[in-house]
């Protein structure tokens, strides 16, 4: 069994296609074929199940599936760590962002990458509950989003601010003038909400059934960035962490009247989990930001 038989393996598993795997590793699909043919002989078990041009995992594909991955994992972290011994300013740091804190990481980016040019950065924007997911399975190093709302015996987390709730307007919108707004009052403009899963939604969801109101969107987004963009033009209003705006000059984060707004801003990695470091170094550069 080769390492490199798992890593086609796992990419095949997340794709559903042999094809679009070969194509992301750079590889034929003669050779993904048999590769991933060879590994089944090894194991003497089938871990695809081949219908036309779709795969799909069968079960003992899924049982050996986090195996394979902490397996990848375990290879890559004690290489890491031989660089670590040796100070080699190289490899490859995975960051998992959720959507409304990516503007949090703009200066340290600039700052890591000029520094250590050498390593690259590969940035992930998932929802809260997908990055933990990539955490667990050691497909990113450390995430950057907000305090787990249940406890997780497998995750720690630092604090890095707190973000309020906020109803987010341009800044020549007719509310940019309110100190403060209640949650029913907006139901009076176009609104435009994140869609339900993502952070800042489980948080307003939360706030609306307590306070007993409801709100009646008008669209719904997954993509931070073009619901921000919706809310430029002045006539949408939208509901977000305040850190979703940070340093955005057009936009303007009211306060809302309601209790339990409080969101706290995170970073999140596995408990006994090896830190190589370009990851401290990273999460260095931020708490200095």
């Amino acid at each position: 069994m080769e390492l490199r038989q798992l890593r086609y393996f796992i990419k095949s598993a997340e794709l559903s296609n042999f094809t679009e795997a070969a194509r992301t590793l750079f590889i034929s699909e003669s050779t993904l074929s048999q590769q991933i043919k060879q590994l089944e002989i090894e194991l003497d078990t089938l871990l695809f199940e081949r219908v036309r041009r779709r795969v799909s995992l069968t079960e003992a594909g899924e049982m050996f599936l986090p195996y394979a991955r902490k397996t990848v994992a375990d290879s890559e972290h004690a290489v890491q760590r031989l660089r670590d011994l040796r100070n080699l300013h190289t490899g490859t740091l995975k960051i998992g962002v959720t959507f409304s804190l990516g503007s949090v990481l703009t200066n340290s980016l600039e700052k890591f990458s000029q520094t250590y040019p050498d390593i690259k950065l590969n940035i992930i924007y998932r929802t809260a509950t997908e990055l933990t997911g990539l955490l667990k399975t050691h497909q990113v190093d450390f995430v950057l989003s907000y305090e787990l709302l249940h406890d997780d015996d497998q995750i720690e987390s630092m604090r890095l601010f707190d973000s309020a709730l906020s109803v987010i307007v341009h800044q020549h919108h007719p509310l940019a003038a309110l100190k403060r707004i209640p949650l029913s009052y907006i139901n009076n403009y176009p609104l435009v909400l994140p869609s339900v899963g993502m952070n800042a939604r489980i948080i307003l969801d939360s706030v609306l059934q307590a306070s007993h109101i409801t709100l009646n969107p008008q669209v719904e987004l997954n993509e931070v960035n073009i619901l921000l963009q919706m809310v430029r033009t002045k006539h949408w209003v939208t509901v977000l962490s305040k850190a979703t705006i940070h340093g955005d000059n057009e936009m303007k984060a009211i306060p809302i009247q309601e209790k339990g707004t409080e969101m706290h801003a995170a970073l999140l990695w596995l408990k006994d989990g090896y830190q190589k470091n370009a990851t401290r170094e990273f999460i260095r550069m931020l708490m200095q930001d």
